[in-house]
């Protein structure tokens, strides 16, 4: 239930210190052209919640045919808010649509920083309101199409749940499908497109798909041309164009799409007719009434307008103004050890937009790894790829593939060593050593073998790596004879440092998620860097964590580990 703002809950006061400020600027700009808000006008105002308010008279030319005066007020947080002009009168029945007026009254207009004057924002808001009010009829058109959605927004019913699109930005009208749950509406273009999410979503399909259609407009939509009833939808269509998608006893979403500053927006209008039962009276199971008698039927029924969300790839990544996006959802990435490293690094490539991921691990998660993995206990038991796989392609179904491979990386086969090597770039993330000698072999016996970014974190995550190697660079060349890797930043921890899982003598370290970011994020960077062409050479970008508590569990710092929680770049340096 909506709380009822009466004019006793913010009853108006003008003792505050900048009250005289606002009203000598008031005076100087406008004589005899404001007053403070009289009494009986306080009910009017008092879900605006302001705690001062003056009345302003407009110009008699204003453009606007019903207003004649506006109100100006602040609330209990100004000056660290911006003052409120409402035009009561802008959305009175009759009121035409007028830009900027919300369907509460309210004006949305420019912002000033909160330390200018008090009088200075009053009275620069005010010629705002001003110059809003009085548009000609083709700079309201302008500013009215501009902004589609936002007024098809307010003037629309909110849903239940997102109506999410998944189209392309092809500017024609057409046949789409969509489905429909209890969480989500999904407008697609064809079956096989909402097939996939669905399916990565977990919630596979059988049967054909429901059909709508997407009707393209030459130019958004004005306020006053938004549809009231089906007949206008039906028009808008074309005669006989919806009458085979039309079903009795259902609403039928029909898409609107259009190009505003050379972006693709979409919105909704859903619109109903004649009833199952009703439907079906006077005629046959077996020749059922007429599809464009049924269609019929939604002539004359008021239409819902609805909000619709762009779901699809180049929205998701950079709302259409990532230029780098087409370039990452064409490569291919293979991520060995889906780990708590490769774990979060695999999740932040499917977010920067890669396209195709390739996930390889030979563990199950275990409850232990929870604490500082991507996944949670709903995994346990599970192979990381392959619930890996599952996560990300439910969060992220407009990706391209994202592909599981159980078993360890010195065990591939001839099929799939050739898989590694059409990828774009493999990533390892802390693999043990024999899994490095073998992707060091593969890589050697390929003819254009694939750049490698190999990433892994020292003991307690107190630094990481992320080594960008391209063909002719390998992993061992930058081994001691130990296997250990010769640019280390700690080295000598104590035996007693490590502590000892029960049961199993098992040594680890108990560092956390946050302790790991700074080398998830140093080795994202690279990736990304490599994959479109930033960086193409070898390079090691190393991340220094918490210098103090190297030292105070006993082990040796390197020279260049100087500082404590910033990335360096040092040049490649093999043994």
């Amino acid at each position: 239930m909506a709380t009822v703002v009466s004019a006793e809950d913010y009853p108006l006061d003008f003792s505050a210190s900048y009250i005289g400020e606002i009203e000598q600027g008031l005076t100087t700009a406008r004589p005899d052209g404001w007053c403070r808000l009289r009494a009986d006008e306080e009910a009017a105002y008092a879900r605006f919640r302001l705690v001062a308010a003056w009345r302003v008279e407009m110009p008699k030319s204003l453009r606007h045919p019903l207003i004649d005066h506006v109100v100006v007020g602040v609330d209990a947080t100004f000056p660290l808010s911006d003052p409120v002009v409402v035009a009561l009168q802008g959305v009175a029945n009759d009121a035409p649509y007028w830009p900027h007026i919300e369907p509460g009254g309210t004006m949305c207009l420019s912002r000033y920083r909160f330390s200018s004057p008090p009088a200075t924002r009053i009275l620069s808001i005010l010629q705002d309101a001003l110059t809003v009010l009085d548009m000609p009829e083709n700079e309201r058109d302008a500013e009215h199409r501009r902004e589609f959605l936002a007024y098809w927004s307010q003037l629309g019913k909110p849903a239940g749940s997102p109506y999410l699109c998944l189209l392309g930005g092809a500017p024609h009208s057409r046949d789409i499908v969509y489905h429909r749950d209890s969480q989500r509406t999904l407008l697609a273009e064809d079956t096989k497109q909402l097939g996939t999410w669905l399916s990565r979503m977990g919630k596979p399909t059988s049967g054909p798909a429901t059909t709508t259609r997407l009707i393209w407009l030459d130019q958004p939509l004005l306020p006053a041309q938004f549809p009231q009833v089906g007949r206008d939808v039906i028009a808008m269509a074309g005669g006989g164009v919806l009458d085979p998608h039309v079903r009795p006893g259902s609403m039928l979403p029909v898409v609107l799409g259009c190009d505003i500053d050379g972006v693709a927006v979409y919105a909704c209008v859903e619109i109903e007719g004649i009833g199952a039962k009703e439907a079906a009276k006077g005629f046959r199971p077996s020749r059922p009434r007429p599809p464009s008698l049924v269609a019929s039927t939604f002539q004359c029924k008021p239409v819902t307008r609805r909000v619709v969300q762009r779901a699809d790839y180049a929205w998701v990544h950079g709302r259409g103004k990532n230029a780098e996006i087409e370039v990452l959802r064409q490569k291919k990435v293979t991520v060995v050890g889906c780990g708590a490293l490769g774990g979060y690094l695999a999740r932040a490539l499917a977010q920067a937009g890669v396209g195709s991921l390739l996930l390889i691990d030979s563990d199950d998660l275990a409850a232990s790894n929870v604490g500082r993995h991507v996944l949670g206990m709903e995994s346990v038991g599970v192979s990381k790829a392959v619930a890996l796989a599952r996560r990300l392609g439910a969060d992220f179904p407009h990706a391209v593939s994202v592909e599981p491979w159980t078993g360890g990386i010195e065990f591939a086969k001839p099929d799939q060593i050739e898989e590694l090597g059409a990828c774009d770039l493999i990533i390892t993330a802390g693999i043990n050593l024999a899994g490095e000698l073998a992707l060091d072999r593969y890589r050697k016996g390929m003819g254009a073998a694939p750049p490698l970014v190999w990433t892994w974190i020292e003991e307690f995550a107190a630094a990481g790596h992320a080594v960008s190697l391209f063909a002719g660079a390998y992993m061992s060349d930058a081994h001691d004879d130990d296997g250990q890797f010769v640019m280390r930043l700690t080295s000598q921890w104590p035996a007693d440092a490590h502590a000892v899982e029960a049961g199993c003598a098992v040594a680890y370290q108990p560092y956390s998620a946050a302790d790991m970011m700074g080398t998830i994020n140093c080795a994202h960077r690279l990736a990304l860097d490599v994959l479109l062409g930033k960086q193409q050479g070898n390079v090691v970008r190393s991340w220094l964590g918490d210098r103090d508590m190297t030292t105070a569990k006993g082990g040796t710092l390197d020279g260049v580990f100087d500082r404590s929680f910033c990335e360096i770049t040092r040049d490649w340096c093999a043994s």
